[in-house]
């Protein structure tokens, strides 16, 4: 009992420097998470489509973003077309939009 006294400012110190660093970590981009949907409208000026069945969402193509035909084949945005089957990854956005990270046109 005679060691509590001195642990204790100790242990603020480390509890103070973990919040510090969990919320340095929350500041960085979210993680992306797989889709698989169906195109329902695009709009090529904003380089936005939107996807999805019973929910509609609204998905942002990036310059960073990976588009694929196929498996492997490079696609251009033109080939989104509603109707289309897509699959890939997004990140969600503040606005609650979303940011595709990677996007394969085409059934699997």
């Amino acid at each position: 009992m005679m060691h509590l006294p001195r642990l204790l400012p100790l242990a603020a110190a480390l509890c103070l420097a973990l919040g510090a660093a969990h919320a340095a970590d929350s500041d960085a981009k979210p993680r992306p998470f797989p889709f698989r949907s169906v195109v329902v409208s695009v709009n090529a000026t904003a380089r936005t489509f939107c996807m999805g069945k019973k929910v509609v969402h609204q998905v942002h193509v990036l310059p960073e973003t990976k588009l694929t035909q196929g498996d492997t084949t490079p696609a251009a945005f033109e080939a989104l077309a509603p109707g289309v089957e897509i699959r890939g990854a997004v990140r969600k956005r503040a606005d609650g939009d979303y940011d595709a990270v990677s996007v394969k046109i085409g059934a699997k």
